[in-house]
């Protein structure tokens, strides 16, 4: 009998349909995953990669993280079935790279919603019966864009920066609980979908109120992360991160998975909070001596 039920969010694709296969198919039968996606639509990948699991260690429902009713009822369902949630895995995530002016406040909303209040949400609809317990595990994607701002990922960034702070913010009083929280931050990662639907956002942006030079700073910054996603880790790499952490493998609060990008430019922050350094390095990564060009 699996001994940890695991909650996942956002298992349509990339990360959570990673983990929630990757756990599911573990050889003891130590998890058992209940997958979640807003769009039930989309769990054909999900269904034929976890084939062999399906009703077993694998469960897919519905849940929209941007609604309090849907939320709510998804957590109650998994607690009435199996009485516990273990591990709490807040995965589900979206991102549009673009000129800040250019971005409608209802997009920016919806990824504050999904990213941010999405994480809160299901946290809130959890902690009453972890604490009673006194038992639990949440784990909350972050991103290295959580650490370090990047530039055109500015609304990402600051709701990945929220995320950051919750979990702070949680984890010295849920661990008077023995309730462990971890921030997971990636970089880059092939086979996800985050990065295509971004560019597809992208492109129903009228972008008409940026400059020339901003929109020419955008396409040197989208080459940079695709360059760099030509040598990152793919989603099922990060999936045996996640199960590490869930281990206690890997018992760190934050858990950086990507060494090589922005490692410079957090380090320096972290050494020193009030340096120029990071914004400089960022600077520098991506648009070297272009800030003399007109």
């Amino acid at each position: 009998m699996p001994s940890q039920i695991v909650l996942i969010s956002g298992c349509s694709s990339g990360i959570g349909l990673a983990t929630a296969v990757h756990l599911a198919k573990d050889a003891e039968k130590c998890f058992k995953v209940y997958a979640t996606m807003r769009n039930m639509a989309k769990k054909g990948q999900l269904e034929e990669e976890g084939k062999e699991y399906l009703g077993d260690t694998l469960i897919i429902k519905q849940m929209d993280v941007c609604s309090d009713e849907s939320v709510n009822k998804a957590v109650q369902e998994v607690l009435d079935t199996e009485g516990k949630i273990d591990v709490l895995f807040n995965n589900a995530g979206i991102t549009v790279l673009c000129a800040l002016e250019c971005i409608p406040m209802n997009m920016a909303q919806e990824i504050v919603d999904v990213n941010f209040f999405g994480t809160l949400r299901l946290i809130k609809a959890l902690l009453p019966s972890m604490k009673a317990r006194q038992s639990g595990h949440i784990i909350n994607c972050s991103s290295e864009a959580g650490v370090i701002g990047v530039p055109f990922c500015d609304v990402y960034s600051a709701s990945k920066f929220a995320v950051e702070g919750l979990t702070e913010s949680l984890a010295p009083i849920l661990h008077q609980f023995n309730i462990r929280c971890t921030i997971l931050e990636p970089g880059p990662v092939t086979s996800t979908s985050i990065f295509q639907n971004s560019a597809a956002w992208s492109e129903s942006i009228d972008k008409s109120t940026a400059d020339q030079k901003t929109l020419e700073l955008v396409e040197v910054t989208s080459e940079k992360i695709k360059e760099a996603l030509r040598t990152s880790l793919e989603a099922s790499e990060i999936a045996a991160v996640v199960k590490e952490i869930i281990l206690g493998k890997n018992s760190n609060f934050r858990c950086q998975t990507n060494v090589d990008f922005l490692a410079g430019e957090i380090a320096s922050k972290l050494k020193d909070p009030a340096s120029n350094e990071p914004i400089d390095l960022v600077e520098k990564r991506l648009f070297g001596d272009r800030k003399d060009k007109n």
